[in-house]
């Protein structure tokens, strides 16, 4: 009989110990979920930053065809990260510094600039964390 109660408390002992683990575990990816999508850094643009960027996106919009718009659109891309320079805000770590612009309205989706640690390939589609959608990567 003791044995059978001994038994019965030790499984629920590690069912509840396994438990504990779970939920550990559950809390740690929530964590990383949050530093991953903070490691995105954006920083209101300023005016040069602005104007970079604009001159950057008419070449950008003036070589875009109508066939490679309508490709973006089949793969449900709505911006695209346009290069823009640096101020006196962006981290030295930066390697990249974007803006982005719709596809449709071809005007700034908000005033920020995005900060990236690894220069983007210009022509690719890129998932950003942080970011809502999928991006297309222009010039």
């Amino acid at each position: 009989m003791k044995s059978g109660i001994f038994k019965t408390a030790g499984l629920a002992f590690c069912i509840g110990l396994s438990t504990l683990m779970a939920f550990a575990w559950g809390q740690q990816t929530f964590i990383r979920t949050i530093q991953t999508q903070t490691m995105l850094i954006r920083h209101k643009a300023t005016e040069e930053q602005r104007r970079a960027a604009e001159t950057n996106a008419k070449a950008f919009f003036s070589q875009l065809t109508q066939e490679k718009k309508s490709e973006l659109k089949k793969k449900k891309i709505k911006t695209v990260l346009i290069r823009t320079v640096r101020s006196k805000e962006t981290s030295p770590a930066a390697k990249d510094v974007r803006m982005r612009y719709s596809l449709e309205g071809e005007s700034l989706v908000d005033d920020y600039t995005y900060e990236f640690d690894t220069p983007l390939q210009s022509g690719t589609v890129a998932k950003t964390s942080g970011l809502p959608d999928p991006e297309y990567v222009g010039l």
